[in-house]
């Protein structure tokens, strides 16, 4: 079973993606044009949840970076799982999409970055509002839990609970 880190933990993933099997006690991530096709097939918003697929529209999806994240804005409340994919080294639109999902449309469940990402990165993500890593198959877990800490303070605001350093002279707000 894949693990992942989860708010600061290794845990074993309940999510299972369109090439995988969905089991008992597992959760569905829908790409994003099948979630919208789902909804739109049950009554968008019209608070019907049926899935020809399945019988249930699922609550996880996932973000491709040429995916549009205001158009879900609607529909966030329905969502407790929003994986953002990174499919390759250098692709960074996922660190605007988590920042758009937290800061301008409050997102407030599970986000979580996927793909071919480094432990390198984490601290990054997670100023950006990831708080869950399905990271590249050769990184080390364990040792990719020390990067979250790698900084205890930030000059730019975030969206996690690091603390913010104010400009020095400024007066405080």
């Amino acid at each position: 079973m894949r693990r992942i880190i989860r708010r600061r933990e290794l845990v074993a993933d309940d999510a299972r993606y369109a090439d995988e099997g969905v089991t008992p006690g597992t959760r569905r991530v829908l790409p994003v044009v099948e979630y919208v096709a789902a909804l739109a097939g049950a009554g968008a918003g019209a608070g019907a949840d049926a899935d020809a697929t399945s019988g249930a529209l699922p609550d996880a999806i996932l973000i491709g970076p040429t995916d549009d994240v205001e158009a879900l804005a609607v529909d966030l409340h329905r969502l407790s799982l929003i994986v953002v994919e990174f499919p390759k080294i250098g692709e960074g639109r996922g660190f605007s999409q988590a920042r758009l999902l937290r800061q301008r449309l409050r997102y407030r469940g599970e986000l979580r970055a996927r793909g071919a990402l480094k432990r390198d990165q984490l601290f990054f993500l997670a100023r950006c509002g990831f708080d869950s890593f399905d990271l590249d198959p050769t990184e080390n877990l364990e040792a990719a839990l020390g990067a979250l800490d790698a900084f205890s303070v930030a000059y730019q605001d975030g969206s996690d609970e690091l603390l913010h350093l104010q400009r020095r002279g400024a007066s405080p707000a």
